[in-house]
This record gives C-alpha cells, sequence and structure tokens, in this order.
C-alpha cells in the first residue's frame, strides 16, 4: 500500500509539472518484489530530477536573453529619442524634394510605409510628414496607421510643432489604444507639454504610462523624467 501511494505520488508531481514535456519513464513491473518496486521508483524520481534541472536551466537562459533584448531596447529608443528630440536632422524643406510625395508612393501598403519611413532614416522631416500623410489617406485601414500617426507626432515635435505633435500623440492614445506605440506616445507627449510649458501635464503623463506600463522602455524614459 505504501508502495502505490509512492508511485501515486510520483506520478501526480510529473503530471503538474512537466505535463507539457516527455519523458521517458522506466515502468514498474507488475507482479514484482517490494525491493524492485522501490527500486523502479527510485529511478523515476531520479529521471524526474534531472528533467527539472534541465527545464530550470531552459528558463535560466531563456530570462538572461530577454533582459539582454529589453537592453538593447531601451538603449535603441534612448538613442532614438535622442536624435528626434536633438538638432542632428536636416533643415530640409518640402520643396526641396525633386519628386512630389504621391509619385513616390507605389500604393503597395507595405512599400508605401517603408518608403516614408525612409524620409526618418535620412533626417528628411517635411518629407516624412508629407510622406505619412499620404500613407494614412492611401491606407486609413492599415495596421500600420498607428504607428504612422506616432511618427507624425515625433517629426512634428522636431521641428518644433508642438501643437501638432500633441495633436498626433493624443490621437494615437484615443484611437488606438492597444497599439504598440502607446508607451512610447504617451513619453512623447510628456516631452510635448513640458516643451510647452505644461509641468503638470507632463508629470501626469508620464507618471500614468510609468503605473500602466512600467516594463516598456519608455517607462524606463519616463522615470528618469520624474526624478
Amino acid at each position: 500500500m505504501r508502495i502505490d501511494k509512492y508511485l501515486g505520488f510520483a506520478i501526480l508531481w510529473f503530471a503538474t509539472a512537466l505535463s507539457a514535456n516527455s519523458v521517458e519513464i522506466i515502468k514498474v513491473t507488475e507482479g514484482a518484489n517490494s525491493v524492485t518496486q522501490r527500486y523502479d521508483l527510485v529511478l523515476i524520481v531520479q529521471q524526474l530530477q534531472a528533467e527539472v534541472r534541465s527545464l530550470r536551466g531552459q528558463v535560466e537562459n531563456q530570462q538572461y536573453a530577454l533582459d539582454s533584448l529589453k537592453a538593447q531596447q531601451l538603449e535603441m529608443y534612448t538613442d532614438l529619442d535622442g536624435r528626434l528630440g536633438g538638432s542632428s536632422f536636416k533643415k530640409t524643406t518640402a520643396t526641396e524634394s525633386d519628386s512630389p510625395t504621391k509619385a513616390l508612393l507605389s500604393g503597395d501598403e507595405q512599400q508605401d510605409y517603408s518608403t516614408a519611413f525612409a524620409y526618418i532614416k535620412s533626417q528628411e522631416l517635411p518629407q516624412a510628414e508629407a510622406a505619412f500623410h499620404e500613407y494614412i489617406k492611401r491606407h486609413p485601414k492599415a495596421k500600420r496607421v498607428s504607428n504612422a500617426t506616432y511618427w507624425l507626432g515625433e517629426v512634428n515635435l522636431a521641428q518644433g510643432k508642438l501643437l501638432e505633435s500633441s495633436q498626433f500623440f493624443s490621437k494615437l492614445l484615443a484611437d488606438f489604444s492597444t497599439s504598440a506605440k502607446v508607451p512610447d506616445a504617451m513619453y512623447k507627449l510628456g516631452r510635448v507639454y513640458q516643451r510647452m510649458g505644461k509641468a503638470n501635464e507632463a508629470i501626469a503623463i508620464w507618471q500614468q504610462l510609468v503605473d500602466s506600463h512600467p516594463d516598456a522602455a519608455a517607462a524606463t524614459l519616463a522615470r528618469n523624467a520624474l526624478k
């Protein structure tokens, strides 16, 4: 009876802790004597312990990889934030572009977004603004409309057009509340408020960001801004 209880406990433990993993288990032979059953049970437990140690190692490796990705994300976001908020962009005008924006957009949603974003990477703000406006006009139901709205907020902020920037960031928060760009938009809206002299509004949106998206890279920047 005690052997049955031990065996039942081992099987229950295995099914609960390792239900998503298959482990080759030594079967207890029916009719075997108690010594053999005890030996089989010991082997079962040893196998389970070895599997648990292996899974723990995998979890630790995955956690390390996740932490590394978060650190890289924060570094890249901080770098982008600094460049967009600084003076490193080319101060060009829309008339400096030889080809009209509409002619550069192909009508293909993915290609049009890439074309608009290329102006961000080449630091041509007026062209980027015009291209993202045209992208939204051509593809109003595309999934990346929320991203385009965010980048319109960014390019207007970088050009010093604070009112327009705040309107785009606020639109993203109101119309695309599930977008992955929400934390970034909240942080940047706080930056806009700060530059507009609205300190209380900036503090409020940053605190809201920290509370609602504590693990986001933008939340780390918000915490630093609140200090």
